[in-house]
């Protein structure tokens, strides 16, 4: 086994990174090496997004303020706080209230399909990634975060192993459809690296 200490990463570690950890859960189940390697999940954003600096939040929300306008989420006026920087925390909890409704159906309705329910914790809380001694190699859902991650261990005399797991658009605000791509993405890329890696 060439990796015992694999973390999956993405920014709120909510969609893509718990979802590559279960898929990793269920494959090393499935090879019968589930207790000779340890798997898990974190998210570079996840302390930001508690305490967020309004510049860069509002760069992340102008990001997908077209299409939560185009979805009737927000308005145009709000569009234009974006761009003026006001109202942030207001307007990306109109965001994520709806971003957690349908996260909610669409996970229940893919992860069935996908028979995944067993290997993903609905109990999980977002936990930030930070520099952890033990860590060996580190799957990324973006370049975006491989940028972060490489900050993260900046400093640090050893570092793990930093992979792209692949370029994984982000799920937020994404149809049933959309969802259904990403999730079959993020399947076929972890069950890749899994064969690579372990």
């Amino acid at each position: 086994m060439k990796y015992k200490n694999i973390e999956f990463v993405c920014a709120g570690n909510k969609g893509r990174s718990p979802l590559a950890e279960a898929f990793a859960r269920r494959y090393v189940d499935r090879n019968g090496v589930s207790g000779e390697v340890e798997l898990s999940s974190s998210g570079t954003l996840v302390d930001f997004l508690k305490n967020p600096d309004m510049e860069t939040l509002g760069r992340m929300l102008e990001r997908f303020s077209y299409k939560a306008h185009q979805e009737g989420i927000i308005t145009k006026e709000e569009i234009e706080e974006i761009r003026q920087r006001s109202n942030l925390n207001r307007i990306l909890d109109k965001i994520f209230i709806e971003i957690r409704k349908r996260e909610s159906e669409q996970r229940r309705i893919v992860l069935g399909e996908k028979n995944l329910a067993d290997y993903l914790d609905p109990n999980r809380k977002p936990q930030q990634t930070i520099v952890r001694a033990n860590a060996e190699l580190i799957l990324l859902m973006d370049e975006e975060n491989y940028e972060r991650v490489g900050n993260i261990y900046a400093h640090i005399n050893t570092t793990p192993r930093i992979e792209l797991l692949g370029k994984i658009d982000d799920p937020i605000l994404s149809t049933l459809e959309e969802y259904r791509a990403i999730v079959n993405q993020i399947e076929e890329a972890t069950e890749r690296a899994m064969d690579t890696f372990l």
